[in-house]
């Protein structure tokens, strides 16, 4: 027989004529088989100490089952008693590796080890800069509580006490002294506690933390941002640099004890407001919430009141903003004052706002240059409100340009589509697509236009438009409420207007030193006819380019019906 193998029988058409001492007769021809079978042996296991785990073999359903030889068994240890972890084998099997396998060759007994055991922790984390691993190589060890002896091959799991997330490879094996080295774990900016957990026994946690914000704060080495930790750090340094790394989850601001249910605290708890620079690097900050209606300059950024040096805020995008101010009211800021010093561009915000006075989808109260901005949002305010607009409420000085908004507005006093009312500014191939009403509660409402509500005091608008639907009581138009001592050119309306008392089709009411020019709406949708404040065309003549006078459809302008319904768009601005 071969090795492993045993001798069983003679088979065949004459194997029974084989005698016990293996001869056979040959008075013919013969066909005889030489049958042999496996050596099978059986495989005993034994748990100590009995009853503190079991041992599971792979293609054996019980322990002591024979098994051919040459066969290979792996055997797996899994501790059963609260505390205990299995050490090594013993009998015919050793070492500590489990997983293990066993060669079966002739009859075997194997034990399983198991022992009390004790984690604890040898390094502690170290504080340390964001985005980079983390210092001090946390280590974990683990040993046998009645001599110390080292377990090997033990799984160690590392979380984050608060579930806070980090990078790094989060489950390591202790080895031959017992320690499980995490060495490559990198954390973003906050404070932190490190949870080990192991199966069957006890979780352990580290000590607090903290990682600190990469970069210097610079222009050339900007404070890198990538939690909300991060966005709050930025408090702490309002004239500094900062670039947003990742997109940022902020809906832990709505949970009832964050700040006391008040949500975030706007940046710029000073005099002098937000005064630094920050690049959105294109990525999104969401389900920023505030609730805080006895304040005033409420936003992402409460205030940029300062003439020092210019403030740029560019490439930011918050979505799914839920606010709630008193004046000045702005999902991206509540109000900027200083004239001139800030450039706000390639910024968008989605959302709910809601205030008093002067409240706006990205801006409450609106000064330097904004450009390429865009919202989309639901932007309210109560009795009494003045100034609430789909961009911003009250802009004074302010130069706007390729910015539109969509959503509703809904207010009392000075309501539009993009903007409550202007002083002294320039807008230029902006756009409105909104729903745009006056408060229903109130006998009286004023200047409520798809596009601005009040237009006043020098301010110019050029190559412009409005889809907005248009709903209030008196000076409501389809493109602005009332114009006054401004100049309108180049622009047009398309949406309904409902009003109960004066109303116009492009501007209900003028005021001082006005000038509107080369400025249609649409006389089908709006169901106005008047002239003077700009002039009827009906759907047909709108969407025909060659109906604009003083038009430039080579630059500006463009149409197709296609796109924006058939109405003039802007080539420079997307339209819906």
């Amino acid at each position: 027989p071969a090795a492993g193998s045993l001798f069983d029988h003679w088979g065949g058409a004459d194997g029974a004529s084989v005698s016990s001492a293996n001869t056979i007769v040959m008075n013919g021809n013969k066909s005889v088989k030489a049958v042999f079978s496996k050596l099978t042996y059986p495989l005993n296991i034994t748990v100590n100490p009995e009853g503190t785990g079991t041992v599971t073999p792979e293609l054996v359903i019980k322990a002591g089952k024979d098994y051919e030889h040459g066969q290979t068994v792996r055997l797996t240890a899994t501790p059963t008693t609260a505390g205990y972890l299995f050490t090594d084998w013993g009998g015919d099997l050793s070492g500590s590796e489990n997983p293990a396998e066993l060669l079966i060759d002739s009859a075997k007994s194997v034990t399983a080890n198991f022992a009390e055991a004790k984690m604890e922790i040898v390094t502690q984390p170290a504080a340390s800069i964001a985005g980079q691993t983390l210092g001090g190589f946390p280590t974990v060890k683990v040993t046998t509580k009645a001599d110390g002896t080292p377990i090997p091959n033990v799984a160690i799991n590392v979380t984050e006490k608060n579930g806070l997330p980090f990078q790094g490879i989060k489950t390591v094996l202790t080895n031959a002294e017992g320690m499980a080295v995490f060495n490559d774990l990198v954390f973003y900016e906050g404070t932190y506690k490190l949870v080990f957990s192991s199966n069957n026994l006890s979780n352990i946690e580290s000590d607090f933390f903290p990682v600190s914000v990469a970069g210097a704060g610079s222009v050339e080495n900007p404070y890198l941002i990538h939690n909300l930790y991060g966005l709050m750090y930025i408090e702490t340094h309002l004239d500094a640099c900062f670039r947003i790394e990742n997109d940022i989850d902020a809906s832990d601001t709505a949970d009832p004890t964050y700040n006391g249910g008040e949500g975030w605290l706007p940046i710029g708890q000073t005099e002098t407001g937000f005064s630094g620079k920050i690049d959105g690097n294109d990525k999104t900050i969401s389900g920023l919430y505030i609730n805080r209606p006895n304040e005033d300059f409420v936003g992402f950024i409460k205030s940029i009141r300062t003439a020092v040096r210019q403030v740029l805020i560019k490439d930011l995008h918050l979505t799914g903003v839920d606010m709630i101010g008193r004046e000045y009211v702005g999902g991206l800021i509540g109000g900027i004052t200083a004239d001139d010093t800030s450039l706000i561009e390639n910024c968008s915000v989605t959302g709910h706002i809601a205030g008093t006075s002067s409240t706006g989808g990205m801006f409450g109260g609106l000064r330097g240059t904004v450009t390429n901005c865009h919202t989309d949002t639901i932007v309210s305010a109560g009795v009494g409100a003045w100034y609430t607009g789909g961009l911003a409420g009250f802009a004074s000085s302010a130069t706007i340009t390729k910015c539109f908004a969509f959503g509703s507005v809904t207010g009392q006093y000075a309501v539009g589509g993009l903007l409550g009312t202007t002083e002294g500014c320039s807008i230029n191939q902006c756009y409105a697509f909104a729903d745009v009403n006056s408060l229903t509660e109130v006998a009286e409402s004023s200047m409520i236009g798809g596009f601005a509500g009040w237009l006043q005091a020098g301010s110019t608008v050029a190559d412009c438009y409005s889809r907005s639907i248009v709903d209030g009581k008196n000076s409501v138009a389809g493109f602005c409420g009332q114009l006054a001592d401004s100049t309108v050119e180049r622009c047009y309306s398309t949406g309904a207007v409902t009003s109960s008392g004066t109303h116009g089709g492009f501007i209900a009411l003028t005021y001082g030193i006005t000038s509107i020019t080369h400025c249609y709406y649409d006389s089908d949708t709006s169901q106005c006819s008047d002239t003077g404040n700009g002039d009827p065309m009906t759907t047909a003549e709108m969407q025909d380019w060659e109906n604009y006078n003083e038009w430039d459809f080579t630059a500006v302008w463009n149409i197709s019906p296609a796109i924006n319904d058939g109405y003039p768009y802007l080539r420079n601005t997307p339209a819906e």
